[in-house]
């Protein structure tokens, strides 16, 4: 892949190669474009990983309610937060502006998560007209406003809608966002997300599942997956004392948040862990018996569910492992994996079906050979890192 010769400046919550979905995406996507034609306006408070570290900062201040103010107090504490984010909102328009002019940039990337980063996106389209402007959601806005019971204003969804009417580009993390998308707002979109690498011809043939039943989960524990870890987890105690099988569930990455789960010290079976590396992390998925894939089964949390392209799950695919797919059954997720024919998919919440699926898998096995295959032909299709990084490109700079 050939970069163009543009620059690009890069606006949003979080920096490319900071450690979350959304940075390891962008890290990933961003990998071939010139770190010197490449600039970040990202909060000061989330920089890139040291080893992660590209192109050129433009920092700026993201107010947050401070540690030392109760929560009790919150709404008291609101109309204050509210000013000092207008504030912000208006020296991030200056910075931008100013790097914008200075800078020549040639086109914006822009995927803002808080309100205040969206207005000033909004104000900046306005101001740049002949500057190149690309729209990227990874989290849909309407249901991560349902999920967190945050108010969807009218000044919210009025600077949503304009910045996706006027922007030169539009960018979904997965096929069913687009649609839902394109069906919403009456224009364009593409997908985009996080790729891999894509294998060579002489793949090692996947191993059988082995007879411990090691299975992992890599990533964070949170509202967006509590529910089906929990239903997960009571099945596999329950297919335990059906089967003697000692079978493990390993939450990788989810070692402070699993601590806020009471209800998973229960089972001496599931061990929660730190982050590791992304290198590591990879060996870690490829070592185990058996992935877990989960996204929330609430109703309330059903557009987000729904619509996701979880950042591991090209990684999964990679692996050359099998995958647990506990997700709803309208998901993009369970789209992706319908489509390509894998099978050990999960839609329930109910412990006893947890139970059965793993049943199923120790009585009749897995056809490993024609799973392989099947997973191989998905990561091509979908993932392949250097169409994703050539897509993103091509729309940046026509």
């Amino acid at each position: 892949m050939t970069a163009p010769s543009g620059r690009l400046l890069v606006l949003g919550d979080y920096p490319a190669g900071y450690g979350n979905g959304i940075g390891e995406t962008l890290g990933n996507l961003l990998a071939g474009f010139p770190a010197d034609r490449l600039y970040q306006a990202y909060p000061s408070h989330v920089p890139p990983q040291a080893a992660s570290v590209r192109g050129h900062a433009i920092p700026f201040d993201m107010p947050r309610r401070p540690s030392w103010v109760p929560g009790w107090a919150n709404a008291a504490y609101y109309p204050v937060l509210k000013l000092r984010q207008s504030i912000a909102e208006r020296r991030l328009v200056a910075q931008a502006a100013a790097a914008i002019e200075r800078h020549k940039i040639d086109a914006v990337l822009t995927f803002p998560v808080t309100p205040w980063v969206l207005f000033a996106a909004v104000q900046l389209r306005r101001r740049f007209p002949n500057v190149r402007f690309v729209f990227y959601v990874m989290d849909d806005w309407e249901g991560h406003h349902t999920c967190f019971d945050l108010p969807f204003t009218a000044r919210r969804r009025r600077a949503l809608d304009e910045m996706v009417q006027t922007a030169d580009a539009r960018f979904a993390c997965s096929e069913r966002m687009r649609v839902d998308y394109e069906q919403r707002f009456g224009n364009a979109w593409q997908v985009l997300h996080k790729g891999v690498p894509q294998p060579s011809a002489a793949v090692p043939p996947m191993r059988p599942i082995g007879q411990a039943w090691r299975i992992l989960y890599a990533g964070g524990m949170n509202v967006f997956r509590a529910d089906a870890v929990l239903a997960f987890a009571e099945g596999l105690r329950l297919f335990r004392e059906r089967t003697s099988r000692p079978v493990t569930l390993t939450l990788l990455g989810a070692e402070a948040d699993a601590r806020s789960i009471p209800e998973l010290q229960a089972y001496e079976f599931i061990r929660a862990e730190p982050w590791i590396d992304s290198a590591s992390c990879q060996r870690r998925l490829e070592e185990a018996d058996l992935l877990y894939l989960p996204l929330s089964l609430r109703p309330k949390l059903e557009r987000i569910a729904d619509l996701a392209m979880p950042t591991k799950i090209s990684e999964y695919l990679a692996a050359n492992r099998p995958i647990i797919f506990h997700v709803p059954a309208a998901s993009e997720m369970q789209r992706l994996a319908s489509s390509a024919g894998l099978p050990l998919t999960l839609n329930t919440s109910t412990p006893s079906h947890v139970c059965d699926l793993l049943l199923r898998l120790e009585n009749e096995g897995l056809d490993v050979e024609g799973y392989q295959a099947k997973a191989r032909a998905l990561l091509a299709s979908e993932f392949d890192e250097r169409v994703l990084q050539s897509r993103l490109l091509d729309a940046c700079f026509v």
